[in-house]
């Protein structure tokens, strides 16, 4: 009849069995600028010069100009604290040296600590001094042969290891009473 000629439809809505996957690749399209467009604006802002140009946080004048005792120094301390309760701290120095090898290793690493560390006491010089007379106590003690083990003189040296021990003994004793607020204790 006359009209218009038939003509197939045209792509679009509304257009046959293709409607579903035309509005799909249209909504794809639109999407796509626009989720570059966000990627765009956030690798923008994270190179902002406000985010990543800020200065850290510096301490404060007093805290420079006054130091304290640092973190390592109050835990060594505390070391020397629980150290001062072993048996070679507490009993008779006759009856224990031969076995005091351990507690002589513990107590080296925690007085040198404090030695160390001392720069912030208000006493330093007064506990460097300690700290290197304990050690060269428990030097003294290695020296004359005072630890257990295949290699001990016995009892010739019982003395004098005794008084090794002795001397290490009084010297953790001054360095807890001189370091006794460096570990809040």
């Amino acid at each position: 009849m006359g009209g218009a000629p038939d003509r197939p439809p045209s792509p679009g809505f509304g257009s046959g069995d293709d409607d579903g996957d035309m509005l799909v690749r249209r909504i794809r399209l639109g999407l796509a600028p626009g989720l570059l467009l966000l990627v765009a604006l956030v690798v923008t802002g994270c190179g902002s010069g406000s985010l990543t140009n800020t200065a850290a946080p510096r301490p404060s004048s007093t805290a420079a100009s006054t130091p304290g005792p640092s973190a390592g120094l109050a835990g060594a301390v505390s070391k020397l604290d629980l150290i001062s309760q072993d048996s070679c701290q507490t009993k008779p120095p006759e009856q224990v040296y031969p076995n005091c090898e351990r507690f002589l290793a513990e107590l080296r690493s925690a007085v040198g600590t404090v030695r160390d560390g001392a720069a912030g006491l208000p006493n330093a010089g007064t506990v460097r001094a300690t700290a290197t007379s304990v050690l060269a106590a428990a030097d003294a003690y290695d020296r004359d042969g005072c630890g257990g083990g295949p290699n001990a003189p016995g009892m010739p040296n019982a003395g004098r290891c005794a008084s090794d021990l002795g001397q290490v003994r009084a010297g953790l004793t001054a360095l807890l009473e001189q370091t006794r607020g460096a570990a809040g204790r």
